[in-house]
């Protein structure tokens, strides 16, 4: 949990030790075998944060935020950020769900929303990085990449953020950003800053954690880091489109009913 002090910075609830400074900055020191790694969060809504979005909006990679705010949706439960945040980006890119949600409405909602693993194993162990491929490929399109180049990741994030018909999703470490975490987290991203290198997290736990940005390279590190529900794999990110992004790339059917669960990184549930 996290609470704030009288000048609106963020002070989170850890077992380590954090600095916090004025301007909305959130400084957490940690020590790993005698070498000291700064890790800088900046409250969304602080005087700093709010400088670097006019930035990063000059720039032309806010283009992913407006229509990420205009369809904002958290996680209920711990473990939902993968539901959540995929729920959200698919509103975000205007995606038809073929179905209504309440009344009239064709929304994407969590309870639309059928995953391969059951809920059960969801709810203990969260998604696994390749089972959200599995179902987001059922609505979008889809291209994860998982143990790619910084320099890959740097890339993707000026295209994706400058591009209203594609959304990021970032699988992260929560511990690597000093925060706490109960299983692997996932959100989408809001904008980039290229001058300062900086990225918007749009947090799903929003009643946990607020959006922040962070310096590109740490949170690449974050989603470098082994994932102890994936058996040590590496997490990642995800680009998704209501486009082709390849040219004659053939489109998954958006009427499929059984996910490709092989793919899955743990035995899942199929759902007939």
């Amino acid at each position: 949990m996290y609470t704030t002090d009288g000048l609106g910075n963020i002070i989170f609830s850890l077992n380590i030790h954090i600095d916090v400074a004025v301007g909305g900055y959130i400084y957490v020191n940690r020590s790993n075998n005698h070498n000291r790694d700064n890790i800088h969060l900046v409250k969304f809504t602080s005087v700093e944060g709010k400088r670097l979005f006019r930035n990063a909006l000059v720039e032309g990679h806010t283009e992913s935020f407006f229509k990420l705010m205009g369809n904002f949706s958290h996680q209920s439960t711990p473990s939902q950020a993968g539901v959540s945040s995929l729920a959200m980006v698919l509103n975000a890119l205007e995606i038809d769900p073929k179905r209504t949600w309440k009344g009239n409405w064709r929304w994407y909602s969590l309870d639309q929303m059928q995953t391969c693993s059951s809920d059960k194993s969801i709810k203990e162990r969260g998604m696994p990085f390749d089972e959200f491929t599995c179902l987001a490929q059922s609505h979008c399109y889809v291209v994860p990449h998982r143990g790619g180049s910084y320099e890959k990741f740097i890339a993707d994030l000026e295209k994706t953020t400058a591009n209203s018909n594609s959304q990021m999703v970032v699988n992260y470490s929560r511990i690597s950003l000093g925060q706490q975490e109960d299983v692997s987290h996932f959100s989408p991203i809001g904008g980039f800053n290229k001058e300062e290198n900086q990225v918007l997290i749009m947090d799903v736990a929003c009643g946990k954690y607020p959006s922040v940005w962070v310096n590109a390279k740490h949170l690449y590190n974050a989603m470098m880091k082994p994932s102890q529900e994936e058996h040590g794999l590496s997490r990642g990110y995800f680009i998704l489109s209501n486009e082709l992004p390849i040219p004659n790339a053939s489109r998954p059917s958006l009427s499929m009913a059984k996910l490709k669960c092989q793919d899955c990184s743990r035995q899942c549930q199929s759902k007939k």
